[in-house]
């Protein structure tokens, strides 16, 4: 986990420590057994874990609590979400940020999340071993920043930020550009800011696919066939 990630955590936390465990939490009875509901109370928030939220996160504000209680354990769900591959959905967890409408809560918790979800997709670029699209959409969707996101990737070979490039192009560009799938809203700026942004990185994949020749043949294949997609688009 970069350092960044690690002190947006820490400041989620912060934030949102005012926000105090409620004893009781209501939820529809044919969803949430009374075990589940006390699950969430026998530990404190930072040493829950991904089976105590789980079914918690997937169900929370729609048939289970209210925004009171997300916020309560918002810095915990997406710590671990951020760090060990929650097993909820990320795009289920991001939607639960646009269903409290977290563009109209206070603006020290607007800040914390919006930077938390910068450092998340950082650390998500430098060390994740292929390109999280549902983490780049669920981004964008949520602060309608394309050329921040973009801003934030700085592309080296000696991590994950040059293979994630190449998977972006190799695996994802035809359903991001031919199928027009996720980019929401404003969808022709946000394609043409990524597609611009593309445009740019031709040089550092034809200087990648020179540094990979010899070490990984295989993915050098997929590093020229990147470059002809972005050459043809």
């Amino acid at each position: 986990m970069s350092a960044a990630l690690q002190t947006a955590i820490e400041n989620l936390y912060s934030v949102f420590s005012v926000y105090t465990p409620r004893p009781f939490m209501e939820g529809c009875p044919c969803c949430v057994s009374g075990a589940e509901k006390e699950q969430l109370h026998a530990k404190p928030l930072q040493v829950l874990t991904e089976d105590d939220l789980s079914r918690y996160a997937f169900k929370a504000m729609t048939t289970w609590g209210d925004l009171y209680d997300f916020k309560h354990f918002l810095p915990r769900i997406f710590q671990l979400a951020s760090t060990s591959g929650f097993i909820v959905d990320t795009f289920v967890l991001l939607d639960k940020l646009a269903y409290g409408k977290w563009q109209e809560w206070a603006e020290t918790e607007k800040e914390a999340v919006r930077q938390f979800l910068l450092a998340w997709w950082s650390d998500a670029i430098e060390h994740h071993s292929s390109f999280d699209k549902e983490l780049y959409l669920g981004i964008i969707d949520l602060t309608n920043d394309t050329h921040e996101l973009l801003r934030q990737w700085t592309i080296r070979f000696t991590d994950n930020s040059f293979s994630n490039l190449v998977d972006l192009v190799y695996n994802h560009y035809h359903d991001l550009f031919e199928k027009k799938k996720g980019f929401s809203p404003a969808v022709d700026l946000h394609k043409k800011q990524l597609h611009a942004w593309l445009k740019e990185k031709a040089e550092i994949l034809e200087k990648g696919f020179f540094y990979f020749a010899d070490k990984d043949p295989a993915f050098a294949e997929r590093i020229s066939a990147a470059q002809f997609i972005i050459e043809k688009a």
